[in-house]
């Protein structure tokens, strides 16, 4: 029932960030009371947290207690009309706004607290459940980039069939009278691999990170303690990749948005049309990277408080994967 109730939570967030009409904290309210909820009823780690991380990585995106114009240009109007349930109304959302900073701090208050609530409630301890919340998280992370990995092969294809194009106009230049070339003109192909392209290395993101594949510059980390690795790796990630994801998430998003509302197209004339789906996978990509830092994160804190039985388990990222350190070495500096 908690995993059930987790999911609609977690809906609840992607909500948040594609409501263009209305006030969003409703939404917010109904997400938060459904993570307390589910806090209560033993969700599925990976699921609950996800759903936490994604209400506040949203919640903070679309300023929950700032109306939108579209929502209250038209209030106004009715209130200057003399409308008292107008003015009512824009008098209690004025005053969300006026006191907007204190209510989101008060707002990511609640939605920890209701992970730190699930934590304290799990049947198999906390920091069982923050390593079967990073597992989980980390193993999603890892299939969209394999998903998105076998998308080399279509790019392969339409790279040879445009070389191969290419050439046979050379000896039959009457080929861009047909059909075919006319479907499939060189500008299509090129801008078709480079899409492709873009979201393979945007969905693959959080799968390298999880991994410990993206390039790291170890001079000095590799030659510290393993526990020392791991605190540098938690404060890059609560410092830098998360806040990083964040800004990236709402300016892409809102990218996205403008290119569907304005049905942008390619600027070549023979270039792919409904170029919002191309820019959907900015922020989409970077979400996925972000729940890939989540993973790392809590991995992190299962390693540096948890119990002696799941730090072994927790220390992928107090080893060195780059460098090449002889293992003795390795292991006289976590003595």
């Amino acid at each position: 029932m908690g995993t059930i109730i987790a999911a609609a939570a977690l809906v609840l967030a992607i909500v948040l960030t594609n409501t263009a009409f209305g006030p969003h904290f409703y939404v917010l309210a109904a997400a938060i009371a459904l993570l307390w909820t589910a806090a209560f009823t033993r969700p599925r780690a990976a699921l609950f947290f996800s759903a936490v991380f994604v209400t506040g990585f949203s919640a903070l995106m679309i300023s929950p207690f700032h109306a939108p114009r579209a929502f209250m240009n038209p209030l106004r109007r009715e209130a200057r009309g003399g409308d008292e349930g107008a003015q009512a109304t824009l008098g209690f959302y004025d005053g969300l706004a006026a006191n907007a900073v204190p209510l989101e701090i008060v707002m990511i208050l609640l939605i920890a607290a209701a992970g730190f609530l699930a934590a304290r409630r799990a049947e198999r301890g906390p920091f069982q459940f923050l390593f079967d919340a990073s597992a989980g998280i980390g193993a999603f992370a890892v299939k969209a980039g394999k998903v998105a990995s076998f998308l080399f092969l279509p790019m392969i294809v339409l790279i040879v069939y445009d070389v191969a194009q290419r050439q046979y106009l050379s000896i039959d230049p009457q080929f861009t009278n047909t059909a075919l070339y006319e479907t499939f003109t060189s500008t299509k192909l090129q801008e078709m691999q480079w899409h492709l392209h873009a979201i393979l290395f945007l969905m693959c993101f959080g799968f390298a990170y999880v991994k410990d594949a993206h390039v790291r510059i170890e001079l000095v980390r590799d030659h510290m303690k393993p526990r020392r690795r791991v605190w540098i790796e938690l404060l890059g990630c609560l410092l830098f990749l998360l806040p990083y994801c964040f800004v990236v998430f709402t300016y892409g998003a809102e990218f996205a948005r403008k290119s569907f509302d304005i049905g942008e197209v390619s600027s070549a004339l023979t270039g792919l049309p409904y170029r919002f789906i191309i820019k959907s996978f900015l922020p989409i990509g970077f979400l996925t990277l972000a729940l890939a830092g989540l993973s790392v994160a809590l991995k992190c804190v299962v390693y540096l408080f948890g119990p002696d039985r799941l730090r072994q388990k927790s220390s992928y990222y107090a080893g060195t994967h780059h460098a090449d350190i002889p293992e003795d070495v390795v292991r006289d500096a976590g003595k």
